[in-house]
């Protein structure tokens, strides 16, 4: 049972995630995001921690039922799907930080 809640927390956690950034992602879209309007991702990037590690525990989750081969194991391809690529966009911030906080040169 505490697993069960603990996925369902997992899940809700990763899709809210997905739901902050592609909210201001279809804004700027569709307006044209310029400097100050960038803050609409904030929350995303406050979150970005805990949701990379809840998005694993999602990702081998639907990873887990998928390999049961039932006959609802096709629901958690999508799911697989937009995990694995949410966990490649993180490794990636989290490489370009890291990379432009290492190679800052201060003003002189």
């Amino acid at each position: 049972m505490l697993r069960k809640v603990g996925l369902a927390i997992s899940y809700f956690i990763s899709i809210v995630y997905i739901i902050l950034i592609v909210w201001p992602a279809l804004y700027c879209y569709q307006h044209g995001c310029h400097g100050p309007e960038l803050d609409g991702f904030m929350p995303a990037f406050f979150v970005t921690p805990l949701a990379g590690v809840t998005t694993a525990f999602s990702l081998r989750n639907a990873m887990q039922n998928i390999k049961k081969n039932d006959s609802s194991s096709s629901i958690f391809w999508p799911s697989a799907i937009v995990f694995s690529i949410v966990l490649v966009g993180i490794v990636g911030l989290i490489a370009w930080i890291v990379l432009q906080t290492a190679f800052h040169q201060p003003h002189r």
